[in-house]
């Protein structure tokens, strides 16, 4: 082989490489994820379909549900088996978001995501968390999944539980679409603040969902009914019971008690 043909070979072969190279890298830029769970995995035989909000489907007010613990499972199809569901919860991240999206409200006592180790070995269905919820004496629980069909849209879509009744209370769904997404390789992690923020359509779809969360939570603890409608247990006192007073002065039939 002549020294030119030899160089003519070296640059075809430099050319190809570089075509292969490029088209891989394309290919990778976006790749949508595989369909989320639906809503027949959140509420089997039960219709709770949602626009954008959330919607109460039961009609009567609930009655000693607060204070109360929030259990939280996100889930979603298996990437190996689309028969299958998994929890995607990310226990670093997940927990201080969700406790901070309830920190100013007193009748939530404490929220915390679900994990495999909580099912026991059991499938990830609706049921079996709320299993697992009862057994960590969660009085609710939300389960919601996520989907992204296309690069500048994103959506969420939950059902929240009475755990003791096994009752879904309502139903929930965000969406978001942004007109310049960032791309999915310059997104920011879940709490993190960055340029890219405002143009996250998860981030976006994220925020949607808590906001619609918390006024549904808001809601049901407006309605909610006490238990306690009877007189308060413990010691009663037989005489008036009369303010404190300093110095005191000791007057009335109880003053030689």
């Amino acid at each position: 082989m002549t020294r030119q043909n030899l160089l003519i070979s070296v640059a075809a072969g430099l050319i190809s490489m570089g075509v292969v190279g490029c088209s891989q890298r394309n290919n990778d830029a976006y790749a949508p994820p595989a369909e989320p769970a639906g809503w027949s995995d959140l509420s089997p035989g039960a219709t709770v379909t949602s626009d954008e909000g959330y919607r109460m489907l039961v009609p009567q007010a609930t009655e000693g549900l607060f204070p109360a613990s929030l259990a939280v499972a996100r889930m979603a199809q298996s990437p190996y088996n689309n028969d299958q569901l998994v929890l995607a919860m990310k226990p670093e991240v997940d927990f201080l978001a969700w406790n901070s999206v309830f920190d100013d409200f007193r009748s939530v006592s404490e929220v915390f995501p679900l994990n495999d180790k909580d099912l026991d070995g059991g499938a990830v269905s609706a049921e079996n968390l709320l299993t697992a919820s009862e057994a960590l004496e969660a009085g609710l629980l939300l389960l919601y999944t996520e989907s992204q069909t296309q690069v500048d849209r994103y959506s969420l879509s939950g059902v929240l539980y009475d755990v003791r009744s096994r009752k879904a209370l309502a139903a929930i769904h965000a969406n978001s679409l942004i007109s310049d997404p960032v791309m999915p390789d310059d997104r920011v992690a879940r709490t993190a603040s960055a340029t890219h923020q405002d143009r996250d359509p998860r981030l976006a779809a994220v925020g949607a969902f808590e906001s619609h969360v918390r006024d549904c939570l808001r809601r049901l603890m407006t309605k909610d009914k006490s238990k306690n409608v009877g007189p308060v247990e413990g010691w009663i006192p037989s005489y008036p019971v009369e303010p404190l007073i300093w110095p005191p002065s000791y007057q009335g039939s109880h003053r030689n008690r």
